[in-house]
């Protein structure tokens, strides 16, 4: 289940909105630039998850505190009380957990996956009940109802109470009807339901509420089932009905009060995203004048936050053909705006990359000189003591190795040329600021003003289309002029490289410094350019829709269909000689690429021999029952099972019942988690939630009715000043806390419900009054822990460190095969000059679920600091793999882009300058991506010698042997050439990814196999 409004943070990041104090990370070439852009000046803001005093979060906040509200009325309301009983408060349980935050179709499949859940159980236990009453004899029934009614008698004469049906239901949940039959019966269907929806939760993590809602509908079969005297179909109602009013109520203020469309969320979200990308702007400023004073790990967090919200998003888009809605646009203009949205994403994450392997290259830069001239200690044993640096003999031998250990193309090699590309992009980047400046405004009009214009509206709506359509043309003049001034001063600047007829000098070609620096600043012009000419797509499509729709309307996927199916007849035939796109060639070279993905990563293996089948049975089955998933689901029914069994022992059944021991048995099931990093950092959260929700509801509950009966009004007008709380804390903190605000509002409902309910219902078994309820509470949810930590133990914690380096293990796997598939489309000359348009669309695709696979392990990595594990591999380590190996999918992503797309002149010098399919290479990469792959996978040291670094072995090694390509100065007047320029970087930039990730691995786990001298292995052993 997606949640819309909640904060983007990872734990790492909550403070993230806090002002940093900013290293002097200032180059010397840079600081002796006279057109050095100044740093940003130092902003205050509020954190992250406090800095929602917006319109439109304020109307979010205020819809959802009214749907708790009015859910929290029905255990005010004696009507609703009585029908629903002491668990009424669960009505606004369900609000807190799925509130009607924004998607409203979003809401309503939280609500039916809560409801499925619910009501699986609910046939489950009716089918156990069934089964367990068959067990037992008619005969032995009577005889033992007849004991019954005898015990009722007794006790009535004894205690003198005449009222039997009340002494009846005491002896009832006593545990006077257990059966030993029936209550094994029970417990052995009961727990194979809990074993399969855990299992399933496990799969598919959208099933997380059809898991924790069926679990505590079966608890109630569970705990009370093997207990009760007849058939009971309708026993789950108790918690059934009001999770059904919940969802209702939360649908009811979704379309009434303040309410969002579908269309509307999306363009709200994207607003956000845009003011996000701001900041890479900002710094780009000062990057391409050669300033490195700005903060490369809030670049990073930038990216991460845009990253999660643009996740939050996908489900918009997804439902967006279902969406009803009124305003300007229609479903199909929000998704022609989201369609340009995406390339600036892209763009501008390419530029904020490059920012930071700049930063991060002047850090190196500073770390190797370290390594080469180590700082002298005080003694030997300090020497000795230092840990051993495994790139230091390699540089030492070959000190030319230094350079290739830097990241490759993010220095500019002139000065004149950094200038110069500082004084053209200065307008480009100036412009795009604007233009998101004028974006944001443009797309904030439309959302607020849907329903009734106002006159200032109509006012603005023109004139925001006037801006914005002007800074589009802006932005076009300066994209231009900033292409022109460039290679103006490139030629000029690197003139006298070139003869008279543009040939490069031959005594010119040990300059080979100079050229490498014209080819990074084609490439650093080239990232300006693509993003400028991203947004610049995007103004046109927003300017032309600012244009067009100007009346709000209403809009339904009927609408949009007819009005679809009137453009497509009434579109223009094809121009002679317009090239037309064949959609059944695309779609056969889609498949054939993807065919070529599976063949690549399946392999030619030798086919297995087929054993015995009773033996590959037994494998098969022993393989399912000790996998991640299975394991999850046993430790589930083993905490079912050891806090639910005292439920159903007769000397203990009635103390469970009336000490409210159900909340141990769900408190336990729903802190058993996939990993023991998320179940640290869950505990903590609940107990503190715990406390504070039980605190806060004795705070309300005290101050309106004191010691008495409670007053409706008074606690009703009292009860928003702790529900906006806990509204605020589940929409804006990060969603790693939700499970402790969850546990939180559930002990604040609880508290005030079953406060009210002690003088309002007759029920037995009710837990007390205010400080009762909150200690009996405090006491169950404990004993909770306690259980699931030591079932979480058993057999030995789940390491969340080992599933991350799995999946990245697993990730750089995939990023292999597509390096296969890359030397497969240019290894041969055949491939080379072809039309592969539909293999461009799969090789967008797999690039984009491989990124979106590395960036999903965000919120794993910052769980790992509550992690105590065995394994060499940290959350630094972790961390720093994942960004790696996204680095090297984007690189090889951009280079697999580019043979598709760049001209067989361009695609031929490609090949011969970067020896993509030179057979050596291949299999240096090949090796060192493989081996690295094993050691995420084991956590095993690395060979001492490998063939890295690879950008010197790779790429220095046969650019020395095939020696120098040509170069002509008509190549800088070319946009292909830039292209070229790009492909060749995001190459090397792959390379030193790779060597990168070695180093890192090496660091981590170590070395094996070390080759020492012969005469100083004599010395030293």
């Amino acid at each position: 289940m997606e949640k819309e409004h909640c904060s983007s943070e990872s734990p790492d990041d909550s403070n993230g909105g806090s002002e940093s104090k900013q290293p002097d990370r200032r180059t010397g070439d840079a600081a002796a630039t006279p057109a050095s852009a100044p740093p940003l000046p130092p902003t205050r803001r509020l954190p992250q998850w406090l800095d929602h005093f917006n319109r439109r979060d304020l109307t979010t906040t205020m819809r959802c505190t009214v749907a708790v509200w009015v859910a929290s009325l029905l255990i005010l309301i004696n009507p609703s009380l009585q029908r629903f009983g002491q668990t009424t408060f669960l009505a606004a349980v369900v609000v807190y957990i799925i509130p009607p935050a924004g998607n409203l179709i979003v809401a309503v499949v939280g609500y039916l996956s809560l409801l499925l859940g619910m009501c699986l159980a609910w046939a489950w236990g009716i089918a156990t009940m069934r089964a367990a009453q068959a067990v037992r004899s008619p005969a032995e029934l009577n005889a033992r109802l007849q004991a019954l009614q005898q015990q009722v008698g007794a006790t009535a004469q004894a205690t003198g109470n005449n009222d039997t049906a009340a002494i009846a239901t005491i002896l009832v949940h006593d545990g006077f009807m257990l059966d030993t039959r029936v209550t094994i019966v029970y417990f052995v269907m009961g727990c194979l339901f809990v074993y399969f929806v855990s299992r399933l939760r496990y799969s598919f993590n959208l099933t997380v509420l059809t898991q924790l809602f069926g679990l505590i509908a079966i608890d109630i079969f569970l705990v009370i089932g093997p207990t009760l005297t007849r058939w009971t179909p309708r026993l789950p109602e108790v918690v059934v009905l009001p999770a059904a009013c919940g969802c209702a109520i939360g649908i009811a203020c979704a379309v009434f009060v303040f309410p969002q469309s579908t269309s509307q969320v999306a363009v709200g979200q994207i607003e956000d995203l845009l003011s996000m990308l701001n900041h890479p702007i900002q710094t780009g400023r000062q990057f391409v004048a050669g300033s490195l004073d700005f903060d490369a790990n809030l670049l990073k967090r930038t990216k991460r936050r845009a990253i999660t919200l643009y996740a939050q998003l996908q489900p918009n888009m997804a439902f967006l053909p279902l969406d009803v809605s009124r305003g300007q646009w229609s479903a199909d203009d929000v998704k022609a705006v989201y369609t340009k949205f995406q390339d600036v994403l892209a763009a501008t994450f390419a530029l904020l990359e490059f920012q930071v392997a700049r930063v991060t290259s002047q850090d190196k830069i500073d770390k190797l000189r370290d390594i080469i001239n180590p700082p002298q200690t005080a003694s030997s044993d300090d020497k000795e003591a230092r840990p051993r640096d495994p790139r230091r003999a390699k540089i030492l031998q070959n000190p030319e190795l230094i350079n290739a250990l830097i990241a490759p193309g993010t220095v500019v090699g002139s000065d004149d040329m950094r200038a110069a590309l500082h004084t053209s992009s200065e307008a480009v980047l100036d412009a795009t600021a604007d233009a998101i400046s004028h974006l944001v405004e443009a797309l904030s009009l439309v959302n607020m003003n849907r329903w009734f214009m106002s006159k200032s509206a109509r006012t603005r709506l023109p004139q925001a289309a006037i801006a914005v359509r002007q800074i589009g043309t802006r932005l076009t003049q300066a994209r231009e002029a900033c292409i022109a001034d460039t290679t103006k001063a490139a030629i000029d600047i690197h003139g006298n490289l070139f003869d008279e007829d543009g040939l490069f000098k031959t005594e010119m070609k040990d300059e080979a410094n100079k050229v490498a620096g014209l080819v990074i600043a084609f490439v650093i012009e080239e990232h300006i350019i693509a993003t400028a000419a991203a947004y610049e797509k995007l103004t046109a499509e927003v300017a032309r829709l600012l244009e067009t729709r100007t009346t709000n309307q209403f809009w339904g996927p009927l609408r949009r269909r007819l009005a679809r199916s009137t453009d497509q007849g009434t579109d223009a035939p094809a121009l002679s000689g317009q090239a037309i796109i064949d959609p059944d060639r695309i779609q056969t070279q889609a498949r054939e690429t993807e065919r070529r993905i599976k063949v690549v990563s399946k392999g030619h293996g030798i086919p297995k021999k087929r054993g015995n089948p009773i033996a590959r049975t037994i494998a098969a089955i022993s393989s399912w029952l000790t996998a991640p998933g299975s394991l999850y689901a046993l430790r589930v029914v083993a905490v079912t099972i050891a806090t639910g069994i005292p439920a159903v022992i007769p000397h203990t059944a009635g103390f469970y019942y009336r000490e409210k021991g159900i909340w141990t048995l769900v408190t336990a099931q729903t802190c058993i988690l996939m990993y023991m990093s998320d179940f640290t950092f869950s505990i903590m959260t609940r107990a503190v939630g715990t406390v504070f929700g039980g605190l806060l509801g004795l705070v309300i509950w005290y101050i309106s009715a004191g010691t008495g009966i409670g007053n409706p009004y008074g606690l009703a007008a009292a009860l928003p000043f702790g529900i906006i709380l806990f509204i605020w804390a589940r929409l804006w903190l990060p969603q790693a806390y939700l499970q402790g605000t969850g546990l939180g509002a559930s002990t604040f409902a609880m508290i005030i419900g079953y406060s009210w309910d002690m003088h309002h219902l007759s029920t037995y078994g009710l837990p007390g009054l205010g400080y009762q309820t909150f200690w009996r509470r405090l006491v169950t949810v404990l004993i909770g822990f306690a259980a699931a930590l030591i079932v979480q133990m058993l057999p030995k914690p789940p390491s969340g460190t080992h599933h991350v380096a799995k999946t990245l293990a697993n990730s750089l796997h995939t990023i292999s095969d597509h390096y296969a598939l890359l030397i497969s489309h240019w290894g041969s000359g055949s491939a080379i000059g072809g039309d592969y348009s539909g293999v461009r669309n799969v090789i967008t695709s797999t690039g984009l679920a491989v990124g979106q696979s590395l960036s999903a392990l965000n919120d794993p990595i910052a769980m790992l600091k509550f992690e105590t594990t065995m394994s060499p591999f940290d959350k630094t380590s972790l961390r720093r793999a994942q960004e790696l190996l996204i680095l090297m999918n984007q690189s090889l992503t951009k280079v697999m882009l580019a043979g598709t797309t760049l001209p067989i002149e361009y695609q031929k010098r490609l090949i011969k300058t970067s020896g993509i399919a030179d057979d050596a290479c291949i299999s240096n990469i090949m090796s060192v991506l493989v081996l690295a792959k094993q050691s995420l996978r084991s956590g095993g040291p690395l060979p001492e010698r490998l063939p890295t670094p690879l950008l010197a072995t790779c790429y220095g090694d046969y650019c020395a042997k095939h020696g120098f390509v040509e170069l002509r100065r008509e190549y800088m007047e070319s946009e292909d050439f830039r292209a070229y320029c790009v492909a060749l970087s995001a190459y090397l930039t792959f390379l030193h990814a790779a060597d990168e990730l070695v180093s890192m691995l090496k660091e981590t786990v170590g070395e094996s196999h070390i080759v020492h001298d012969w005469s100083e292995l004599s010395e030293t052993v």
